[in-house]
């Protein structure tokens, strides 16, 4: 941290400029050497517990912050994370960094503000880097969000001296694994039963590919419902060979019309809602419509679009502060963390409220 102070320069006004506190402002301040002053912030040394704390209390109300490039040299560390974001078509070769999705976005920005907090640098790859790419920027681990499970960066020749955490669960099981996830089964089913609530009797998931956790989580959440229910299992899955548009269209032509549709992706549910518009097809009277991702921009539609929120800048901080903690040897109590969600229920799935 800069500590800001005021200065008079050439009989100007009075403007702040930024004063560097340093190590031996933190020593003087709390009455210690600097050597204790160094111990106490690379977590060395024998300190009693009073001194530890008065220097880092101390250090914190002058805002210090530590020389990155010191503790490089004494803890051997990068200080750098990388993040990396999968594609959606598990055999897409695209290189592009971020998906079209405002979820994707908001987990970097967890992520960053974590990495920064605790005076870390991310390093955001494509998603075809390897092992082999990214050690010439001598990361110190790797955060993977929505994982397919064949990415370089799980590669065990890395992770064997790296650790990993993945946001979201690969489709095959692993040694060593880490995860921030949501309950999406979980979530699914909540989405539906709110469909129920509403006199919807035939939702209808239409997803993307299976490459990724979520996805399946929808799924298997969708069938565990519709036996429950006894209503009929409509699945569809959307990419390169089907459009949500020709998806809905094959639904409506089918022999179970479907009165609701849970959408895979915030792309999804606007095509969905665009295809109904042109079909005559009118949300939420003919129509329910919820998207098992939130965005903003559901709030600006007509109308507004029903959406699970994810708590995606919370994904991406919880993700930044266990690698953290595996790059400093601290094995977790638990390997997963599973992220609260909260279904924001907006005028497409107020079905009742139309009658």
């Amino acid at each position: 941290m800069l500590a800001l102070a005021s200065a008079i320069m050439g009989g100007g006004p009075a403007r702040e400029v930024e004063v560097a506190v340093t190590i031996r402002d933190v020593a003087a301040a709390a009455g210690v050497s600097l050597t204790t002053v160094s111990h106490v912030l690379s977590n060395q040394g024998r300190i009693g517990e009073k001194t530890r704390q008065r220097v880092l209390d101390v250090a914190n109300e002058l805002g210090y912050r530590a020389n990155v490039h010191a503790q490089q040299l004494v803890t051997n560390r990068s200080r750098t994370i990388a993040i990396q974001v999968a594609p959606f078509d598990s055999t897409s070769k695209s290189s592009m960094l971020i998906p079209n999705s405002e979820y994707f976005l908001e987990v970097l920005n967890g992520a960053s503000d974590e990495a920064d907090r605790n005076g870390y640098a991310l390093v955001l790859t494509p998603p075809g880097v390897g092992p082999t790419t990214i050690s010439a920027f001598a990361v110190d681990g790797a955060i993977i969000v929505d994982p397919h499970g064949d990415e370089g960066l799980l590669d065990p020749r890395w992770t064997a001296d790296h650790p990993v955490v993945t946001a979201g669960r690969t489709t095959a099981e692993r040694p060593r694994a880490y995860v921030v996830d949501n309950d999406h089964r979980g979530a699914a089913i909540n989405a539906f039963e709110h469909l129920w609530e509403q006199g919807y009797r035939r939702p209808a998931a239409m997803i993307t590919d299976r490459a990724r956790s979520y996805t399946r989580d929808v799924i298997d959440g969708y069938q565990e419902w519709t036996k429950k229910r006894g209503v009929p299992y409509q699945a569809v899955e959307t990419g390169s060979d089907k459009s949500a548009k020709a998806a809905l269209r094959q639904l409506l032509d089918g022999p179970h019309p479907p009165d609701a549709i849970y959408a895979g992706s915030e792309d999804i549910a606007l095509d969905v809602l665009h295809e109904a518009a042109r079909l005559g097809v009118r949300i939420p009277e003919d129509l329910g419509l919820c998207s098992c991702v939130d965005s903003s921009t559901f709030n600006l539609t007509t109308p507004e679009v029903s959406g699970l929120f994810c708590n995606p800048r919370t994904i991406g901080g919880q993700a930044v502060s266990l690698l953290i903690g595996l790059i400093d040897g601290d094995e977790p109590a638990d390997d997963t963390i599973t992220v609260p969600t909260e279904l924001n229920i907006r005028r497409s799935t107020l079905r009742s409220q139309t009658n």
